[in-house]
């Protein structure tokens, strides 16, 4: 998570649709006023005057000393909705910031805006956004604009910061993909056995983790030590599967759109293939014309393969150099 506090820089302001007809409202009555002497219309001008500068300086408070806070997801696929956890901090001793709302900048377009109704002195409050994005790859993140209608939504005030950042967007995981049963690795390289969800006790164990199964618990440890541990499982990972990707790009120039579509589909595939064989407890590896991704051990976790997917580009054929001849002296 970074941290990043607001630089001085100048506040816009604009009004809204609601402003401008509050606006020529009070246009009207001001020449009302003048033409006639009334002191009555006077006296509604002021009032209207005053809603204007009170709207002006309490939309001002609301954005003065606060921080903002981006959170990362641990992991984004392209093609699937996720959240984007901002927090917001209010600095101010005394006043609380009410409706102030984020926008955040993805790959130059403006996201979903994160609302926050109120934050109290001296707290943080956590809001999210939802977003999408299509492509596997890295996104960047940049400007984040930090708004706010408050009180009455006729001057909308705030201003502009850059927060540059990015992550890795994994491949698009599909619903099922064939996987073909597996031959055992021979040699020395082949693991032989390693920890994980098996149906053997490795002997030793390790402290819960949130999402560890009830039935594994070692209670007799668990009661000597005072915190809950699990019993680790020995499970068979001597089987390895190396899986391939053409990312050779060899065809025509007018072809290259069709065969960018099926060089995504196919990384798609291997993504899955790859969590699915690992979930098997299944050791992959994932070859490319150019390239190999790293080893990645049954029963562990795919993100090593999964980011070098993502990362993954096509590949032109280089043509062949031609030595240059030298001139006999």
């Amino acid at each position: 998570m970074r941290i990043f506090r607001r630089r001085r820089t100048r506040r816009k302001f604009r009004l809204t649709r609601e402003g401008r007809a509050f606006l020529f409202i009070t246009v009207g009555v001001g020449l009302a006023a003048v033409n006639t002497g009334n002191n009555l219309l006077f006296l509604v001008l002021g009032l209207l005057l005053s809603l204007l500068l009170v709207s002006g300086v309490l939309s001002d408070l609301a954005l003065w000393r606060i921080q903002i806070k981006r959170k990362l997801p641990t992991r984004l696929f392209a093609g699937r909705s996720s959240l984007m956890d901002v927090a917001l901090l209010n600095e101010k001793r005394w006043l609380a910031s009410l409706s102030v709302e984020i926008i955040d900048e993805m790959d130059g377009d403006e996201t979903q805006s994160a609302r926050f109704i109120r934050v109290a002195p001296g707290e943080t409050e956590v809001e999210s956004y939802r977003f999408e994005v299509p492509r596997r790859g890295i996104v960047e993140l940049g400007t984040v604009r930090v708004l706010t209608r408050y009180p009455f939504g006729l001057i909308e005030k705030g201003y502009a910061i850059f927060l540059p950042d990015e992550f890795i967007v994994y491949p698009q995981l599909l619903d099922h993909v064939a996987t073909p049963a597996t031959r055992p690795m021979q040699g020395d390289a082949a693991p032989i056995h390693q920890t994980g969800r098996g149906s053997e006790f490795a002997g030793s164990v390790r402290f819960y983790r949130e999402g560890d199964e009830a039935r594994d618990i070692h209670w007799k440890r668990t009661a000597s030590r005072g915190e809950l541990v699990v019993r680790e499982h020995e499970q068979d990972s001597n089987a390895l599967v190396t899986l391939t990707v053409n990312n050779l790009l060899a065809v025509a120039p007018g072809d290259e759109a069709a065969w960018l579509e099926r060089f995504e589909i196919s990384i798609s595939e291997v993504a899955t293939a790859v969590a699915a064989y690992l979930a098997q407890g299944v050791s992959v590896q994932v070859q490319t014309n150019d390239s190999v991704s790293p080893f990645a051990a049954g029963g562990t976790p795919p993100d090593p393969i999964w980011r070098f997917l993502a990362l993954l580009q096509p590949c032109r054929r280089q043509a062949p150099s031609r030595g240059r001849k030298r001139r006999a002296a």
